[in-house]
């Protein structure tokens, strides 16, 4: 049994390279954002809808329900970094979006990505989505706080000084911006009632965050 749980442990040690090792192109190697992209390019082209671009924190919200009555797509992947989006924004311009919201970024930070790097991804984003889809209106969220008690490879120092960047993209771009990261933080983190494991959100984080994008969604 000692054997076999070794065995077990090292091939989960091959195939998920540990987070110092990862590199910002890894995620187009994932089986899961492989998946997904090829999904969302077949499905059909509904224009005119309220689509949010994001990571697992998108992915895991059921926005139909929490939106009902409004056009929303889900274009969250979860594990996605601002390359992958980048990579694949074609696809949601493609839908003609009445609006655009963008939450992206705390991925990059595990992918040993710079914060010059994540402005530069995410400005090249919000740039082709105003060029193809120009009646698009962009809403830039800051990245989401973590908490401490885990082990999230997330600083919030580093979070902090990151979203300081998200915000100038914001402007210089002239998008609208979202702080959704101060609206989720108690005391400068995220607290135990919002979140599983950290990162993700529980289901009273997801309300929370919802209601508050709800004005945006709605106006």
């Amino acid at each position: 049994m000692k054997k076999l749980f070794a065995v077990v442990i090292f091939a989960v040690m091959i195939c998920v390279p540990a987070f110092a090792e990862r590199t910002e192109t890894d995620i187009l190697k994932d089986t899961y954002n492989r998946i997904h992209r090829s999904i969302f390019e077949s499905m059909p082209r509904n224009e005119g809808g309220i689509v949010f671009l994001g990571d697992s924190l998108t992915d895991y919200v059921p926005f139909n329900e929490l939106l009902p009555g409004l056009p929303v797509i889900n274009r969250g992947i979860a594990g996605d970094n601002t390359l992958g989006a980048l990579i694949r924004i074609d696809e949601v311009i493609s839908l003609k979006p009445a609006k655009l919201f963008i939450l992206l970024g705390t991925n990059d930070i595990v992918y040993n990505m710079s914060a010059d790097r994540t402005a530069e991804n995410l400005t090249a984003i919000i740039r082709k989505v105003k060029e193809g889809s120009p009646e698009t209106k962009i809403y830039l969220e800051t990245i989401m706080p973590t908490n401490p008690n885990y082990e999230t490879h997330r600083p919030n120092d580093v979070i902090n000084s990151w979203n300081e960047r998200v915000k100038a993209v914001a402007k210089e771009t002239g998008c609208t911006l979202i702080d959704t990261h101060t609206h989720m933080a108690e005391n400068g983190i995220l607290p135990e009632k919002y979140t599983v494991d950290g990162v993700h959100f529980s289901g009273e984080g997801i309300v929370r965050w919802v209601e508050f994008l709800k004005p945006f969604a709605e106006e």
